[in-house]
């Protein structure tokens, strides 16, 4: 708080408004690099309705199911805004918080026991 409070003193004296928000410490690159490693991993190995799909698609699948399985779903099948197609909304990692990162890796480990993804550390 002092080193913050060093920063914003000089800005305040001068008259600048500022806003100061205080969140939870988010994740970690190295969480973001080992859960995103499973993920291509369970890609390159794993199918779903009998076919493989991307990483990135993998990602969304495996994200709704863990958030449903906690209790923290969030997400919605909703219309585009041209009424062609479907739009999937809900939790996004990049908003995880440290502890949030390393349940999600555990969960995606246990995941990959269950379905048999053999990881590669």
């Amino acid at each position: 708080m002092r080193q913050l409070w060093e920063k914003m003193k000089p800005a305040l004296d001068s008259g600048v408004a500022l806003v100061v928000q205080v969140d939870k410490e988010t994740r970690t690159q190295d969480q973001n690099a080992l859960y995103h490693s499973i993920i291509n991993q369970i890609a390159k190995q794993a199918r779903h309705l009998g076919s493989t799909w991307d990483t990135e698609s993998w990602k969304r699948l495996l994200v709704d199911t863990y958030t449903r399985e906690i209790g923290k779903s969030s997400g919605q099948v909703i219309p585009n805004l041209t009424g062609d197609g479907i739009v999937q909304l809900g939790l996004q990692t990049r908003k995880f918080t440290k502890a949030q990162a390393s349940e999600f890796s555990e969960w995606l480990m246990a995941w990959c026991a269950e379905n048999g993804v053999t990881i590669h550390e």
